[in-house]
């Protein structure tokens, strides 16, 4: 499995036999429009700009876009809902793919997660954290759900990147509370077996333009 990101909470997971992408965004966000083939499309909020950009996605990707449990090509992927006054309802997503377990949460804003949530995220490998602060997480309560999750690996999201039009915090302060040790690549590529140990490592992708 392979993962890359776009920018803001938008990823390309790969495995064997699908490709998924999460919350892809148009240029009114500054940032070249996500685009692409996909077999599925999954949705933090169906009705905002930084995740429905839908009609770029080639293929006729299967479009998920709220709670519920979908077993698609070998993915099993739970939604239960979030938490954003600002930005609306959300739902954020547990993700298996080649038995490897991610925690997607996209543009949330609440300082700790709720028992229902950290139920589907229990034994998660990889979590997928939103750290730019004002209209979401910032970079403190990422930092402590992230690691209360212990996962294997995190991989922070949604904070300022060139070109970028919307007002987010850069990602220094995260990675300083997180200790300023990380690992940056173009993509991660993954398997089940190379997740061991009791150390969460920090990941950083390079976005892909």
């Amino acid at each position: 499995m392979t993962i890359s990101w776009f920018g803001l909470s938008s990823f390309k997971i790969v495995g064997r036999d699908l490709t998924i992408i999460t919350d892809p965004f148009g240029k009114q966000t500054g940032l070249s429009a996500v685009r692409g083939a996909a077999d599925v499309v999954v949705s933090s909020n169906p009705k905002l700009d930084w995740c429905n950009n839908f009609s770029s996605i080639q293929g006729s990707p299967f479009i998920i876009t709220g709670p519920g449990e979908y077993d698609i090509k070998g993915a099993f992927i739970i939604g239960t809902a979030a938490e954003n006054k600002e930005l609306g309802d959300l739902t954020i997503y547990s993700i298996e793919v080649e038995g490897i377990r991610i925690a997607f949460l996209g543009p949330i804003k609440q300082g700790q997660l709720t028992d229902a949530q950290k139920a589907i995220f229990e034994g998660s490998d990889l979590v997928l954290i939103p750290t730019g602060g004002k209209q979401i997480l910032d970079f403190e309560n990422g930092a402590k759900i992230a690691t209360q999750l212990e996962p294997y690996i995190i991989i922070p999201h949604s904070y300022k990147t060139s070109g970028l039009t919307l007002n987010l915090d850069k990602l220094d302060k995260f990675l300083q509370e997180m200790g300023n040790k990380y690992e940056e690549s173009d993509k991660l590529t993954l398997k089940k077996k190379d997740l061991s140990g009791e150390q969460t490592s920090l990941v950083v992708l390079t976005p892909q333009r």
